[in-house]
C-alpha cells in the first residue's frame, strides 16, 4: 500500500547543532522526538481538492484580489505558529475563486479569504478526519466580506487632577469563523461577527489615551462613560468613514 507523503515543517538550522547535542546530554532524546512527530503533515497520495466560491462585500458586490489559502493546523483566530499552507489563490475581477489545493485529514482543516485589512477576515474550518468533501470539492458558495474602516479614537483631559473618567466601547469585530462538522454547521464553535467589549479607567496616574480599533464600515460604535463615578453617559457612534477620528474630552 503507497503511503502518504510525509512533510516536516521542522527546518533545523546549523546554529541548533550545539542544542541538540545538549538535549542528547541530558537525556531529552524522547521529548525532542516527540516535537518532531507532532508537527509531522500528512499530505494525502494522488489527492488535490477543489476549493471554490464567490466574494462579495456587504453591499453585495464583488471582491477581486482576495486570498484564498487552504491551511491545516491553522487556529481559530490569528493562525498558530504550526499553520502549514498546502494551497492559495485569488478571486476573478467577478468575485468567483476556484483553488487547487493538497488535501489533509487532520482535526483542524481551514479555509482562509482575506484582502489584508481592508476587509474582514472569513474562516471555514472542518474536521477531515472522518470526512471527505464530495468530488473533493469545498463550495463555500457566497463569502460575505466587510470593508474595514479605521476607529482611532483619542480620551484627552482638560478638566485638571483629581478628575477620573471609567469609559468602554461596545463594537463589532471583523472576523467570522465557521466551523463544520461534515457539511454541518456548529453554531457552539463558531465566532462570526462578534460583539467586543473594552473598558477603561484613566486618572491622575494616567490622564490620557489614544488607541485604534478595526471595525466594519457602517457598524455602530457604543461609547459608554462616567465622569467622577457620576451617572453613565452612552452615545452611538456610526462609522462612516474609511479613517474614523474621534476625540473625546473630559
Amino acid at each position: 500500500m503507497t503511503q502518504p507523503f510525509l512533510t516536516n515543517c521542522i527546518y533545523f538550522k546549523t546554529d541548533l547543532l550545539h542544542v541538540m547535542k545538549l538535549l542528547f546530554k541530558f537525556f531529552l532524546i524522547p521529548f525532542f522526538l516527540t516535537a518532531v512527530l507532532s508537527c509531522e503533515v500528512h499530505l494525502e497520495d494522488n489527492t488535490r481538492i477543489l476549493v471554490e466560491g464567490t466574494i462579495k462585500d456587504q453591499d453585495n458586490m464583488p471582491v477581486p484580489d482576495a486570498k484564498v489559502s487552504v491551511h491545516t493546523r491553522r487556529g481559530n483566530f490569528s493562525g498558530g505558529e504550526n499553520s502549514y499552507l498546502l494551497g492559495e489563490g485569488y478571486s476573478a475581477t467577478d468575485g468567483t475563486f476556484s483553488v487547487i489545493s493538497f488535501y489533509n485529514k487532520d482535526e483542524d482543516f481551514a479555509i482562509e479569504v482575506a484582502f489584508g485589512e481592508t476587509y474582514s477576515t472569513y474562516v471555514y474550518k472542518s474536521n477531515t478526519l472522518n470526512f471527505t468533501p464530495v468530488n473533493l470539492t469545498f463550495d463555500l458558495g457566497t463569502v460575505s466580506l466587510k470593508k474595514m474602516a479605521s476607529f482611532n479614537y483619542n480620551i484627552v483631559r482638560i478638566s485638571g487632577e483629581s478628575t477620573s473618567i471609567t469609559y468602554s466601547f461596545r463594537y463589532i469585530e471583523g472576523f467570522c469563523l465557521e466551523s463544520f462538522e461534515g457539511e454541518t454547521l456548529s453554531e457552539y464553535q463558531s465566532a462570526c461577527y462578534q460583539e467586543r467589549f473594552i473598558a477603561q479607567t484613566l486618572n491622575d496616574n494616567n490622564p490620557d489615551y489614544e488607541w485604534l480599533l478595526q471595525v466594519p464600515l457602517g457598524e455602530i460604535v457604543e461609547f459608554t462613560y462616567s465622569i467622577n463615578d457620576e451617572p453613565e453617559i452612552t452615545e452611538f457612534i456610526t462609522i462612516n468613514e474609511d479613517n474614523y477620528d474621534f476625540t473625546f474630552s473630559y
